[in-house]
């Protein structure tokens, strides 16, 4: 293998260039986080806290008006209590018991829309007589009303 030489002016300008070019050195490692500061308790994980009250929403239908929606074409809030309803079951939903109605008239529940009775996966194009697949699950989208407080703050904004 052949061996090459380094002349000494090339040599004293390496030497030159790597000793005024010194890295920096790293940061230090960032302080652990305690305990104490994690979390939305803001205490030690080890201490046992008890969650705020929380009063559930227990007017009878119709006692209250119908909420506004956060946002455009968000599902409509449940202005009433639903303890009295539970569970939902496909057999058992007192949801649609009252809310199966043609139209709305003032005063009386609001309707179920067609969107419910149409089979998304089997049927796309035409509502059905029954509400279609999982849209008798009326909690998974109307959530009821309660006074909790937002546990952290919320800047959201309909666009």
């Amino acid at each position: 293998m052949p061996r090459t030489s380094v002349g000494p002016g090339l040599a004293l300008a390496l030497l030159a260039a790597c000793a005024g070019s010194r890295a920096t050195p790293p940061p230090p490692p960032p302080a652990p986080v305690p305990d104490t500061a994690l979390g939305l308790d803001k205490g030690s994980v080890f201490d046992a806290h008890a969650p705020p009250t929380v009063k559930a929403e227990d007017g009878a239908p119709g006692e209250k008006p119908v909420l506004p929606r956060p946002y455009p074409l968000a599902p409509p809030r449940v202005p009433h209590a639903i303890a009295d309803f539970l569970p939902i079951t496909a057999s058992q939903n007192s949801c649609a018991d009252c809310h199966e109605v043609k139209e709305k008239v003032a005063g009386q529940p609001t309707p179920i829309p067609a969107s419910h009775y149409t089979d998304l996966r089997r049927a796309a194009t035409a509502p059905g007589p029954k509400l279609a697949g999982a849209r008798w699950v009326c909690t998974s989208c109307h959530v009821p009303t309660s006074d909790a407080k937002p546990l952290v703050g919320n800047a959201f904004t309909a666009r």
